[in-house]
């Protein structure tokens, strides 16, 4: 309780009381730290700042946890990147969708959680994958989400969004690079499975 205290002092008048109720809530700090976004806006009270925060730092140390996952990309080290979204991602208790956007030779330009779901779903929408990627000026596209049932088999929702976003994303000049399902313990990809 004392590191969570502690991050919400300057944030927050009364941060051990919060700490107390967050943690009465969430029952631990990786709970906490894992929960979703809206489960996290839902537990912060009208006058408190605490959650939007809470986010932005969650988002940032996913994307330092990411860092270095172009090069993958060309196969160089598929060991490397399942390694890290396993350790990253496999015991999230929500499905959670993040797209990684880079340039045409293959750099990161940003990686984004794009939707986080249920125990058992999460919507793609190609809307939202397409709008991020053409603010970004980005080519490729790497999907990557969690199933918490701890299966890294695709389900057929899977396989048929993901087709449709490939055909989508030829007509606007993107490619969609893969599509990543973490399990418990392996990440399958849809694409060297010839899905899409």
């Amino acid at each position: 309780m004392f590191r969570l205290s502690r991050l919400l002092a300057p944030l927050e008048s009364k941060p051990d009381q919060i700490a107390a109720r967050l943690l009465s809530r969430f029952g631990s700090l990786r709970r906490l730290a894992q929960a979703p976004v809206a489960e996290l806006r839902d537990a912060a009270m009208a006058d408190e700042n605490w959650a939007d925060a809470l986010i932005a730092v969650r988002q940032l140390l996913q994307s330092v946890s990411l860092d270095g996952s172009a090069s993958v990309w060309e196969g160089r080290d598929q060991h490397a990147l399942s390694a890290r979204l396993l350790t990253t991602m496999r015991k999230l208790p929500e499905e959670r969708l993040v797209a990684i956007f880079a340039d045409s030779q293959g750099a990161v330009i940003a990686e984004e959680t794009i939707a986080e779901g249920s125990r058992a779903t999460v919507l793609l929408s190609p809307r939202l994958v397409f709008r991020m990627a053409l603010s970004l000026d980005a080519r490729g596209i790497l999907l990557i989400h969690n199933h918490p049932s701890g299966s890294a088999e695709p389900s057929l929702l899977d396989i048929e969004s993901t087709r449709t976003l490939a055909r989508q994303a030829v007509d606007l000049g993107l490619v969609l690079m893969d599509h990543l399902v973490v399990g418990a313990h392996e990440v399958t990809s849809m694409k060297s499975r010839g899905l899409f």
